[in-house]
């Protein structure tokens, strides 16, 4: 017997067999609202469990925070979660003075769109130093495969100040610069594939001065406005 229901009758004053029935009515009516009222209680705490859930799950998926732990590979991994561009991976540096091919090799990049910027190790591009970047005499390829030897881009061509075909483009911002190839820009990447990240540097002209770079995959976040 609920409890409710022994509170009833256990407060039911003795009398008549009638008046008794009238008691155990209102214990009846009792009874049946806290249960229904009980009802409704479970049944909005598993609404508010259900709702409180989802929402959990949705930010865990868009947060990503596993992003760290899943990457393996050559290259240091950073998440800067709120920034963008969020993910971003760091290569060795590479002479662009000197011909040689270079290979990266990862698992478990953001399943997001990456770009390859190759970082330069010089300050901020100025009106001494933006001429020498933007006619490096070397011929630059880069390809990113994955496993299976499929191939999600393939770069070529030489620095230049402009986006025309074939192009490594200057950028600059506050206090980096670095070259990037339309070719290479925008990479879809899967969690769940490795990669080989070739970087191939060739037709070295004679006396380049030293030039060394850092080749990036960045990508991923919300841009503000």
């Amino acid at each position: 017997m609920p409890a409710a229901e022994k509170m009833c009758i256990a407060r039911a004053p003795k009398g008549s067999h009638i008046y008794f029935r009238r008691i155990r009515h209102k214990c009846d009516i009792v009874t049946g609202g806290l249960r229904h009222y009980n009802s409704l209680v479970s049944k909005k705490r598993r609404y508010v469990l259900t709702v409180v859930g989802a929402l959990v799950l949705l930010l865990l998926v868009a947060w990503s925070p596993w992003s760290t732990l899943l990457y393996h590979g050559d290259g240091r991994f950073s998440d800067d979660l709120f920034f963008f561009p969020r993910y971003s991976v760091r290569f060795a540096d590479i002479p662009l003075n000197k011909v040689g091919e270079h290979h990266f090799h990862m698992w478990g990049l953001p399943h997001e769109e990456m770009s390859l910027v190759l970082y330069v190790r010089v300050p901020q591009p100025n009106s001494e130093n933006r001429t020498t970047l933007t006619h490096f005499p070397a011929t630059i390829e880069a390809k990113l495969t994955d496993g299976k030897g499929n191939t999600s881009c393939h770069a070529l061509g030489r620095p230049a100040d402009d986006n025309r075909d074939g192009a490594w483009v200057l950028m600059g911002g506050d206090g980096f610069a670095g070259y990037w190839h339309y070719k290479c820009n925008d990479i879809p990447t899967s969690s769940f594939r490795a990669y080989d990240l070739m970087i191939r540097v060739s037709d070295v002209g004679p006396g380049a001065d030293e030039l060394v770079v850092t080749p990036t995959l960045r990508g991923g976040g919300t841009e503000l406005p």
